[in-house]
């Protein structure tokens, strides 16, 4: 009987054995399996990480080529218009120079008959700085020259009211209509062509 019990015992303990055996190499592949699984998703993760990585740098490599090249415009805007400016700051004073010389005078009823046929009026008054003086000899070329250019006739006087600014501004007798031919504003009209040749001059230099 005792012989019986111990077979079973032993029986049992070898069962038992294999069966912690069994559990321990389960476990084990398992626990491999955790492991090679966890590597796979850290290697996924650092991988991930690497490409967010790589697209944050060249987010911030293009935001920093775009900030480069803004920067550089602006500081090419500024450098253009400093130029223009120094530009018209010299064309304004030979300009206002020229104007007061005696080789102006030819040039001055060329602006009148400009102005008049501007104006495209029967009757006009001629308002001029007493730096550059018309006179009735000039308004004779300038009313010879609108004849010339649009065969119409056209009478013009003296307006004894002065201007600031050299040139000329002529006016109907009752005000209401206006052509403004003093050099700044003849210069603003060449403002674009001005600025497009200072522009064009500072990119080549650059």
């Amino acid at each position: 009987m005792e012989k019986s019990d111990n077979l079973l015992l032993n029986g049992i303990i070898t069962e038992a054995q294999n069966q912690a055996e069994k559990i321990k190499a389960d476990a084990s592949r398992q626990c491999e399996q955790i492991l090679v699984d966890a590597q796979k998703r850290a290697d996924h993760e650092i991988e991930l990480e690497n490409h967010l990585h790589e697209q944050r740098m060249k987010q911030v490599d293009l935001r920093l080529q775009a900030n480069l090249g803004s920067a550089k415009r602006r500081a090419s805007l500024k450098k253009i218009d400093a130029s223009y400016q120094e530009v018209m700051r010299r064309v304004n004073l030979r300009m206002n120079s020229f104007a007061r010389s005696k080789e102006f005078v030819p040039f001055l009823a060329e602006w009148i008959a400009e102005a008049a046929i501007g104006l495209d009026l029967k009757e006009a008054k001629v308002a001029f700085n007493p730096l550059c003086p018309v006179t009735e000899e000039t308004l004779t070329q300038a009313t010879e020259l609108v004849k010339n250019i649009t065969g119409s006739d056209i009478h013009l006087s003296l307006d004894s009211k002065p201007i600031r600014s050299l040139g000329v501004v002529l006016s109907s007798l009752d005000d209401k209509v206006s052509y403004n031919n003093q050099v700044d504003i003849r210069l603003r009209r060449f403002d674009r062509e001005i600025r497009t040749l200072v522009q064009e001059y500072t990119w080549k230099a650059e």
